[in-house]
């Protein structure tokens, strides 16, 4: 129970440490667009793309530091 904690109390701390970095080199942005005749407007974001990102860094090195822990 203490090592699933700990784990996930590290990949909390490294997410939210990749997501403010990530942040810094991919600008986030939302753009409104408005689709032809019905006058449809649609918010388009890269804010997955960031997250996303965000948490398979963080995996990465989170895996990397538990393995140096570990050993």
């Amino acid at each position: 129970m203490e090592i699933v904690a700990s784990f996930i109390l590290m990949l909390l701390v490294y997410f939210l440490g990749c997501l403010a970095l990530v942040q810094e080199i991919i600008r986030p942005n939302r753009k409104l667009v408005i689709e032809g005749d019905n006058k449809k407007a649609q918010w388009v974001t890269n804010y997955p793309k960031i997250i996303s990102l965000s948490f398979g860094i963080s995996l990465l090195t989170t895996f990397i530091a538990y393995y140096l822990f570990l050993s």
